[in-house]
Parts: structure tokens; sequence; C-alpha cells
């Protein structure tokens, strides 16, 4: 009951859209990477793997933190429809400007090493999913805490992008189509916000001053470290391992982690009302309420997981190969600290004020994690078990990092 009364109507409806809106980009890949896996083979299962890795890079960039800083700015301003305008329009050319240094970078690559040179049409495909998450701000409708008017298209432009893969890809050489159709539908759900904004949310487009373009940018720095030190634990583990390991270990790894990531691909509709929600009220009894009915349902559902986990791998994948089974096994260990320490951070510590230590326990953790990795490989140990070994070493001293900061800043003992 508790629960039921802080969610009023506007909390409701946003967490119906953004589960809709999570649900679309949680089911069509959780289905046609199976099919893929199967269908390409694991050496080019691993080179579509690590050319999304490499992608997710330029993304994190041009993103630059706005999801989290451009949330907390309109959620706090959003009576003020001329702020609002004004810091759209220079998000957007900040991110814009970072879209171009991004594909300048590509080129760079493209140009310089072999191991890009060789598929430079496959990576310059994926690009387009970048040029398209450049269009599609989805902080702007998280402050304004209205998903439902893009719910419906995105879904639309998903279907688009992830139909074609079981029309189009029959064969391993086909796998040059993966990116193109990626691309294609991030561009249409790019295109589609931007015509709803401008056309349905009365927002106008206008080129502001540069110095609104330069403190958008500045103010989103702090939380795109942050991002920036979280994708060198998620991102960068499946980057290393093409680079050092090859497609064929790059599958095998990738096809757990898949599954790891889908699975804490869940907690986002969460996060992302109770950011905004909190941001604005600092309610710590009900974000406790939500933090252990939460926390609970995490144990009971990876204890089932991890039981039936040879089960679940068979059933997405078909054959798969033993050293697949023991990443996700382990993968699904670290899922016991990353599900609550997800909660802790963004939606809780920094929404209570506190971007700052939020960031740091990310960037030290990040540190850790990287030297962990550099002594695996100076040491000859590199290998897809002992990098998924690391994950669960890394979420848990990010908790550890996380909880001691609650307590020292005795946020729990804040009520409303």
């Amino acid at each position: 009951m508790f629960i039921k009364k802080k969610l009023n109507n506007l909390m409701v409806s946003n967490f119906i859209s953004l589960v809709l809106l999570q649900g679309i980009n949680y089911l069509l890949p959780l289905l046609s990477f199976p099919y893929l896996y199967r269908v390409l083979g694991v050496e080019r299962w691993g080179l579509v793997s690590f050319g999304y890795a490499l992608t997710q890079y330029f993304i994190l960039f041009t993103d630059f933190g706005f999801n989290l800083s451009g949330t907390k700015y309109i959620s706090e301003n959003r009576n003020n429809i001329v702020s609002i305008n004004s810091y759209l329009n220079s998000a957007c050319i900040g991110r814009a400007i970072l879209c171009g240094i991004s594909f300048l970078i590509l080129c760079f690559l493209i140009v310089t090493f072999d191991k890009f040179r060789i598929e430079s049409s496959f990576y310059l495909l994926y690009f387009g999913m970048v040029l398209g998450n450049v269009m599609f701000p989805m902080w702007f409708f998280q402050g304004m805490e209205n998903m439902k008017y893009i719910t419906v298209f995105n879904l639309v432009a998903k279907i688009i992008s992830f139909t074609p893969f079981f029309i189009f890809i029959k064969k391993p050489e086909h796998y040059i189509y993966v990116p193109l159709f990626y691309s294609i539908g991030y561009l249409i759900a790019g295109f589609i916000s931007l015509y709803i904004i401008y056309s349905t949310l009365g927002m106008k487009w206008f080129v502001p001053n540069f110095k609104n373009i330069k403190t958008s940018l500045k103010d989103s720095s702090t939380y795109f470290l942050s991002r920036l030190s979280t994708s060198l634990f998620t991102t960068s583990n499946s980057f290393l391992i093409g680079l050092i390991c090859g497609n064929i270990a790059v599958g095998y790894y990738s096809a757990a982690e898949k599954l790891y990531q889908a699975y804490n691909q869940m907690l986002t509709p969460f996060t992302g009302v109770l950011f905004p929600h909190i941001a604005k009220t600092h309610d710590t009894l009900f974000f406790k309420k939500v933090f252990s009915r939460v926390f609970i349902g995490n144990i009971i559902l990876l204890c089932i997981a991890i039981y039936y986990s040879d089960l679940i791998l068979e059933l997405v994948y078909g054959n798969y190969d033993i050293s697949t089974l023991q990443v996700f096994q382990t993968l699904l260990l670290a899922c016991f600290f990353t599900i609550p320490s997800m909660l802790i951070g963004y939606p809780f510590l920094a929404a209570m004020g506190h971007p700052l230590f939020t960031n740091l326990t990310i960037i030290l953790t990040s540190a850790i994690h990287i030297t962990g990795l550099s002594l695996l490989i100076l040491l000859n140990l590199f290998s897809i078990y002992h990098v998924a070994i690391l994950i669960v070493f890394t979420e848990v001293t990010l908790i550890s990092f996380r909880i001691f900061g609650i307590y020292k800043l005795k946020l729990l003992k804040r009520k409303r």
C-alpha cells in the first residue's frame, strides 16, 4: 500500500512506458542474438560483438553524460520552458560536435590499423547507430517524466531494425547486414523522436550562443567521467578479448555476456523513474521500500538462473561451449552485487545530491578493474574466464564503496 500511494499517476504512466520501451530493447535483441549466433557461427558472431563494442565507445562519448545531467536539469527546470528549450538545443549541438569527432577517430582507426581497415565497410555501417543515438535525446523525455510519446514509435523503429535479421541473414557471409540494420533502427528512432519534440511538444529549434553549448558540455562532463569509467569494466572486456584473444574467444564470451547484460537491463525502468523522483523529493523512505523488494526478488531470480544455467544456454543458443557456461555462471554471481549497486548509485546517491561521490566510486572501481586486466595480460593469464572472475571482484568493490558512502553521508536517516 505504501508504494502504491507514492506512485502517483504520472510515475505509474512513466514506469509503464519505460517498461514497454525497455521490453522492446530487451526482448528483440534477446530473440535476435541466438539466431545470429547460430547462423553466423562463433567467429563471425565474435566479429559482430567486437564491432558493437567499439561502437558503444562512440555512443558513450556522444552521450557525454547527458542521460544523467540532462535528465536532472530538465526535471529541476520543468516549469521553465525557455530554459528547457535553450538547454535542449545546446545539448543537441554539443552532441553533434562530439559525433563529428567520433567519426574522425573511426576514420583514423581504419586508415592506421589493418584490423579495422580489412573490415572498414563493416565498422562504417555501425556508425549509423552513433548518429541515430545523437538524434534521440532520451534524457529529455526522462526529465519531463513523459515517455509515452515515443514508446510506440520506438517499437516500430526497432521492429524495422531487427526483423530483417531473420529475413536477410541466412549464412555467415551476411554478417555485414547486422550493422546496417542496427543503424537503420537507430536512425528511424532518432528522426521520430526529434519530430515529436519539435512538432508535438512545442520545442522550437534555434542555434543558441556558444556559451550555452559550452556550459551544457561542461555540466555534463562530470557524469561523462563516471559513464566512461563504467564502460571500462563493461565494454572494454569484449573489446580487449577481441583484440588479444580473437573473434572466436570474444564470440564465446559475448554469448554469456549478452544474457548477463539483458538481466541487468531489467532494472532500467526502475532507475529511469526513480532518478527524477528522488532528485525532486529526496524521499528515502520510499527508496528503501523499493530497494528491499528489488533486492529480495533479485536473489530469488538469480538462484533459479544459476541452477538452470545450462538449460538456459541450451534453450537460447542450442549448442554452446563449456567456456560459455563457466563465464555465464560467473557473471550471474556478479549480479548479486550489480543490481543493488545500480539502485544505490544514480537513483539514490546522485539524486540525493552526491553525484561527485557516485562518480568517484565508479572511477576508483574502474581503475581497480583496469589494473586487474593489465595484470592478467602481464601475467599471461588473460582469458574469458579470468575476465569474468575479475568482473565479480569489481562489482563487490563498487557496492562496498557505495554502501560506505550511504552510511558516511547518513543518507538513510533522512526522511523527506
